[in-house]
């Protein structure tokens, strides 16, 4: 039973709802999800990563319905191997495989296979979402060849103002920490059918940016790259104690084996 509380907070926060958007891409905003797009994320972010892809055996962790391993197979990587755990994504992966002219170097994956090493390792917009970030990177550090990198970039981390991933129909920054997990997901039920009733049923991890830079710092891999935009353009909060955590709403970051 729904506790009288909940209900009021609930219709408090409902006031700054609106029409979820379609597919939870806001209107005229890029999906990334179409092969002519697919690759602008990364563009954003690392421009040479064309450059960083030409000729490498690539892993595309969480390449959900695999727009762009498609892209990368067709932007010269030797090889991609994508790696996804939705079994609906997996199938739409497949069927761009085989109707890609690329199609013969790429294949489709629910985990990482044994003894499989890659040049480059890529993770868009999945890290916030790893429940077992700690294993994740432990099988990254595995399989990457000793001059391979892994590039990572991801949006929102969890306490910038759209950290918990409710902007698609909840037009209020920082719900999350105005509100409880009681009652943005009691109004979320309005907006997904998932019956998720917690953050980590609805696969956020709560990954902050100091939690995935310690993150990072344990697992024995070499940040080597970093990039923190912020939200709104306020790129000058992202060295700033506490405040970055509440501004930075896109990480990237690049990894490799620490030097001998």
């Amino acid at each position: 039973m729904v506790r009288k509380s909940t209900v009021l907070l609930s219709r408090l926060m409902s006031m700054f709802c609106h029409a979820p958007w379609p597919n939870g891409f806001a209107e005229g905003s890029r999906s990334y999800t179409n092969l002519p797009h697919a690759l602008d994320r990364w563009l954003e972010v690392l421009p040479d990563f064309r450059n960083r892809i030409q000729n490498a055996h690539v892993m595309d962790f969480g390449c959900g319905e695999g727009f762009q391993m498609v892209a990368m197979a067709e932007a010269g990587a030797a090889s991609v191997l994508g790696v996804e755990i939705e079994l609906c994504d997996c199938q739409v992966a497949a069927e761009l495989i085989a109707a890609s002219p690329a199609g013969d170097k790429m294949r489709i994956e629910h985990q990482v296979p044994p003894l499989y090493f890659a040049d480059v390792i890529t993770s868009q917009n999945s890290f916030e979402h790893f429940m077992e970030a700690e294993k994740i990177l432990s099988i990254w550090k595995q399989c990457l060849s000793p001059n391979g990198q892994v590039l990572i970039t991801f949006a929102p981390p969890w306490y910038s103002p759209w950290g918990a991933h409710m902007a698609y129909f909840c037009r209020l920054p920082w719900v999350h920490l105005f509100f409880s997990e009681e009652v943005v997901m009691h109004v979320r039920r309005n907006y997904r059918d998932d019956g998720a009733s917690t953050y980590s049923e609805a696969q956020l991890s709560q990954m902050s940016l100091s939690r995935f830079e310690r993150l990072v710092r344990d697992s024995g891999f070499e940040l080597v790259q970093a990039r923190y935009d912020c939200s709104w353009g306020l790129d000058f909060l992202r060295g700033l104690p506490l405040l970055r955590e509440l501004f930075v709403n896109r990480v990237t970051a690049v990894l490799k084996h620490p030097a001998r």
